[in-house]
C-alpha cells in the first residue's frame, strides 16, 4: 500500500510535469508565432527598418532597408551604422540626436534629406529614428525609419513646374504683344532715317546700331510667344540618332573653329519612339549650343543614345564651366540665366522642359564646376509611347 502510494505520487509529478512541459511547449509556439507575426509585419512594410543597440549596432535591418541601400541583412547585422549609411546622412542623424547618440530619449526627425545613393540614383528620404524601452524602462535601443520620398516629390515638383510654366507662359503672351507694336514702330522709323542718308555719314552707324537693337528685341518677343504658344507636337516614328545627326548638321556652322571635339556614342539597335522631330531638334539645339557656351576654349561635346528600362536616352555632355550647385533647382525656370547680359533669354531649357514634358520623357542634369555638365532626356520607346490625342481621348473617357 505504501509502495502504491510512492508510485502514486511519482505518476502524478510526471503528469504534473507533463502538463508544465505541454504549457510551456505552447507558450513557446505562441511565441514563435508572435515573432513570425511581428517579422512579417516589419518584413511588409515599404519603409526602411533598422534596429540599433544603444551603441549604434545593427540588431533588424528589414527587406525594405536592403532594397533601399542597396546592402544584405548578413552583411549589416552586427556593424556600426556609421560603416554601413552615407557620411552626409550620418552627419545629420548626429545633428538631431545630440547629445544622446544612439539611444534617443524621443523621436527625432529629417524631412525630405536628399541622399545621392549612387551614381545613378538621387533620393529624397524621410528619416526618423524613435526609442524603444525594455519593460523595465531601461532603453534597448533605436529604430531608425527610412521611407522613400523621391518619387512623391518628383511628382510635386513637375507639377509646381508646370503651373510655373504656364502661368509664365500667359504672362509672356501678354508682353509680347504689348511690346511687338512699339518695336514695329521703331524699326519703321529707322528704317526711314537710313534711306535719308548716305552711307559715309556718321550718324547712318548710329541707326544701324539702333536696328541691330531693335531686331534683337524682335528675336526675344519672338522667343517669348514661342514659349507662351508651345504647340500640340505633331508625332511620328523616329530614330533618336537620325535626329541628333540632323540637329548636328544644322549646328555645323556655329560649331566650327570652336576647338570642340564631338563625340557620339549611339547604340547600334534602338527602338524608334513617337515625337516630333522639329521639337526635340529644337531641345537637343538649345543642349548643344548651351554646351558650347559652356566651353569657351574648346572641350568635348559627348553625345550618346541608348536603351535603359524600356526608355530611349539622351545625354548631351560637355566638358565646360559646369553649373553651381545653387543654380541646378532654377536652370528651368523662364529667364533664368548663367549667362552674360546679351547672351541669352534665358528660356531655352524652360522651353526644352516642356517640351520634354509633353512627350511624356523627363530631363534630368549632373553638373560639377570646372568638370562639366550632362543633361539627360529619356522618352518612352514605341512600345510604350502614345500619342497626344491618345492621351486626350482617355482623359475623356
Amino acid at each position: 500500500m505504501k509502495l502504491l502510494r510512492v508510485i502514486s505520487g511519482y505518476v502524478a509529478i510526471a503528469m504534473e510535469n507533463s502538463l508544465l512541459y505541454r504549457e510551456q511547449a505552447e507558450r513557446a509556439a505562441e511565441l514563435a508565432s508572435l515573432k513570425d507575426f511581428n517579422e512579417s509585419i516589419i518584413e511588409s512594410i515599404n519603409v526602411g527598418i533598422i534596429a540599433l543597440t544603444p551603441e549604434g549596432r545593427v540588431m533588424m535591418w528589414n527587406s525594405a532597408a536592403e532594397e533601399l541601400l542597396g546592402i544584405a541583412r548578413p552583411q549589416a547585422l552586427g556593424r556600426p551604422i556609421e560603416t554601413l549609411l552615407d557620411a552626409d546622412l550620418i552627419r545629420a542623424l548626429r545633428d538631431v540626436t545630440q547629445p544622446y547618440g544612439w539611444a534617443v530619449p524621443e523621436a527625432r526627425n529629417i524631412y525630405k534629406f536628399r541622399w545621392r545613393a549612387d551614381h545613378e540614383r538621387d533620393l529624397v528620404l524621410n528619416v526618423s529614428i524613435v526609442p524603444f524601452w525594455m519593460r523595465s524602462g531601461a532603453p534597448s535601443g533605436s529604430l531608425l525609419v527610412l521611407e522613400d520620398l523621391t518619387h512623391r516629390v518628383r511628382l510635386e515638383e513637375q507639377l509646381q513646374q508646370r503651373e510655373k510654366l504656364s502661368s509664365l507662359g500667359l504672362l509672356a503672351a501678354g508682353i509680347a504683344h504689348e511690346v511687338n507694336t512699339p518695336l514695329a514702330g521703331i524699326s519703321s522709323y529707322t528704317q526711314m532715317l537710313l534711306k535719308q542718308f548716305p552711307a559715309d555719314d556718321p550718324r547712318r552707324a548710329l541707326l544701324e546700331k539702333i536696328e541691330m537693337q531693335v531686331l534683337r528685341a524682335s528675336q526675344i518677343v519672338q522667343n517669348l510667344l514661342n514659349f507662351a504658344r508651345m504647340e500640340r507636337p505633331t508625332v511620328s516614328e523616329l530614330d533618336i540618332r537620325k535626329v541628333l545627326d540632323e540637329t548636328l548638321q544644322l549646328l555645323e556652322p556655329q560649331l566650327r573653329n570652336t576647338r570642340i571635339e564631338v563625340v557620339k556614342h549611339y547604340a547600334e539597335e534602338l527602338p524608334p519612339i513617337l515625337g516630333d522631330a522639329t521639337k526635340l531638334q529644337q531641345v537637343f539645339m538649345n543642349l548643344i549650343l548651351n554646351a558650347r557656351d559652356a566651353m569657351p576654349e574648346g572641350g568635348r561635346l559627348t553625345l550618346a543614345a541608348y536603351l535603359r528600362d524600356g526608355q530611349v536616352c539622351v545625354d548631351v555632355e560637355d566638358t565646360g564651366v559646369g553649373i553651381p550647385p545653387e543654380h541646378i533647382a532654377r536652370i528651368y525656370d523662364p529667364f533664368f540665366t548663367t549667362k552674360g547680359v546679351g547672351r541669352g533669354t534665358g528660356l531655352g531649357l524652360a522651353l526644352s522642359y516642356g517640351i520634354i514634358q509633353e512627350h511624356a520623357g523627363r530631363i534630368f542634369v549632373e553638373s560639377q564646376v570646372g568638370r562639366g555638365t550632362r543633361f539627360t532626356i529619356t522618352l518612352p520607346a514605341l512600345e510604350r509611347a502614345f500619342r497626344p490625342r491618345d492621351r486626350m481621348a482617355a482623359a475623356g473617357d
